[in-house]
């Protein structure tokens, strides 16, 4: 298991990503709840979870 710390570019929002290789695996992408900024394409190969950790900017959020 991988962890490290995201932060969405557009609103400022923190979020703690996990990464398993074992099954099941995710593909698509994950994009930022606050303001659907893409965070990330996933290629299928690991399954992949964010938790939000630092609420985002209410500022960008509004943009």
């Amino acid at each position: 298991m991988r962890k490290n710390d995201v932060t969405c570019a557009a609103c400022g929002a923190g979020f703690r990503r996990l990464e398993l290789t074992t099954p099941p695996a995710t593909k698509g992408e994950y994009r930022c709840p606050a303001c659907d900024e893409v965070l990330e394409k996933f290629d299928g190969s690991a399954f992949i979870a964010y938790r939000l950790t630092i609420q985002p900017s209410m500022k960008a959020a509004r943009a």
